[in-house]
């Protein structure tokens, strides 16, 4: 009987390690050039609508490239790389109906794993201040912000996130099995966010959005379904910024109780489509070779000590002490 290769396996590892330390650091480079660039300018020319206009644009294209480059690089690093030539058998889809209730689901969980990860964390630090403060203060005096400021929080990361984790990253890693691929984009998407008050969050996030890329066999999906998700963040901040406290906490409260009950009837109609189905997980079988012959997958422990190659170790190091840099602003202020 034939077997997967785990050579090749760490291989792909190493890679996606390497494109991922590659995003991290366009996004240091970039957000360091253009931010000294905006000091000059601003000294030049004074803080003028033209100049924020210039380098808030200037934000979304980094964003942008810093996401695209690296699956480029990707594609670019597999040409020639040695590949698995045993594919799984796909599973038939979702029905569509079922697929909505999912979506729904996820959404719901995703906006539970925010919660959970916010009381966590604050319960160790008091890491609300220096976030909103810090990370996400932004100024939304005229139209050309609000708009720009939601094109870079809700539209740029759904696309560009997705199609390096889930489209490139996910989709590689499918031929080990629907969920070794979920679980490590999941917690790669977690480590590339480098943020404690987040860490829980999007690795939650991760797995749903994940477990929705192969169960519709699309990209579009975890697109729209990360969309919404920013969508809801995005406007908040908005309200929170341009309206009354009390306005804010109305958009809150209601917005909450519009993704729990959707997430509720979600579950339901989830819930009818597994009796029905009776069963949840598929079994990982690979095609058979050239020869007809069964085909092996690597063991569970093969995967895990695959996944600790050296690249993947150095990527690991370098968000923790990104996570590590953050906690420390935040106690310094």
């Amino acid at each position: 009987m034939a077997k997967q290769d785990k050579g090749i396996y760490v291989a792909l590892i190493n890679r996606i390690a390497i494109v991922l330390l590659f995003n991290q650091l366009l996004l240091g480079a970039f957000s360091l050039i253009f931010s000294n660039l905006e000091t000059y300018s601003i000294k030049a020319f004074g803080d003028s609508s033209l100049v924020d206009l210039i380098f808030r644009m200037a934000d979304c294209v980094i964003y942008f490239i810093s996401f695209t480059a690296p699956v480029v690089l990707f594609n670019k690093m597999n040409k020639n790389a040695g590949k698995e030539i045993y594919e799984p058998q796909e599973n038939e889809k979702m029905p569509t109906w079922t697929f909505v209730c999912v979506m729904g689901m996820c959404l719901g969980g995703i906006m539970l794993a925010a919660y959970a990860n916010y009381y966590i964390v604050n319960a160790f630090i008091d890491y609300s201040e220096f976030s909103s403060e810090y990370l996400w203060s932004v100024k939304l005096d005229h139209t050309y912000q609000i708009v720009i400021f939601f094109i870079y929080r809700a539209i740029i990361p759904a696309v560009v996130e997705e199609l390096l984790f889930r489209e490139t990253i996910c989709k590689s890693l499918k031929v080990y099995g629907k969920r070794t691929a979920v679980l490590i984009s999941a917690v790669l998407f977690s480590l590339m966010h480098s943020n404690v008050e987040q860490v829980l969050y999007t690795f939650v996030a991760g797995l749903l959005l994940g477990w929705v890329y192969v169960e519709s066999k699309s990209i579009v999906f975890p697109i729209l379904m990360h969309f919404l998700n920013n969508s809801l963040s995005a406007v908040g901040d908005i309200i929170r910024e341009k309206c009354s406290q009390s306005v804010y906490n109305w958009y809150s409260v209601y917005s909450d109780i519009v993704i729990w009950s959707i997430m509720f009837a979600s579950l339901c109609g989830y819930m009818i489509y597994v009796l029905k189905r009776g069963k949840i997980y598929d079994k990982l079988v690979l095609k058979p070779d050239e020869n007809g012959n069964e085909v092996a997958p690597l063991s569970v422990s093969e995967r895990v000590s695959g996944f600790f190659s050296i690249g993947m170790i150095f990527f690991a190091l370098y968000s923790v002490v990104i996570m590590a840099y953050y906690i420390y602003l935040s106690l310094k202020l």
